[in-house]
């Protein structure tokens, strides 16, 4: 009898241990670009000529000079969107 008992509950125990870990993994992972690839986004976007680049407050940083020699400023976020681009004459 005492069989009968405990079968039950360590089925519900399992139950009840594994539902808590499926609710942790909500959402999709993207991951984040790296340097290399931010300096891309700046080159197509035209940076000829990139001075600094970090990575500051979640996103990616990016200054240079373009093909007329105007300064650049280049925020791009991390999953390589481009959040802020100015162009100072």
């Amino acid at each position: 009898m005492r069989i009968r008992i405990m079968i039950p509950a360590i089925l519900v125990a399992c139950v009840a241990a594994a539902a808590p870990a499926a609710a942790q993994t909500v959402g999709v992972y993207v991951p984040m670009i790296s340097a290399d690839q931010a300096q891309d986004i700046a080159a197509v976007n035209g940076v000829i000529a990139i001075r600094k680049i970090e990575f500051d407050d979640g996103a990616w940083k990016v200054e240079g000079r373009d093909r007329d020699n105007r300064r650049v400023e280049i925020k791009i976020s991390t999953t390589g969107e481009i959040i802020r681009l100015e162009r100072y004459y």
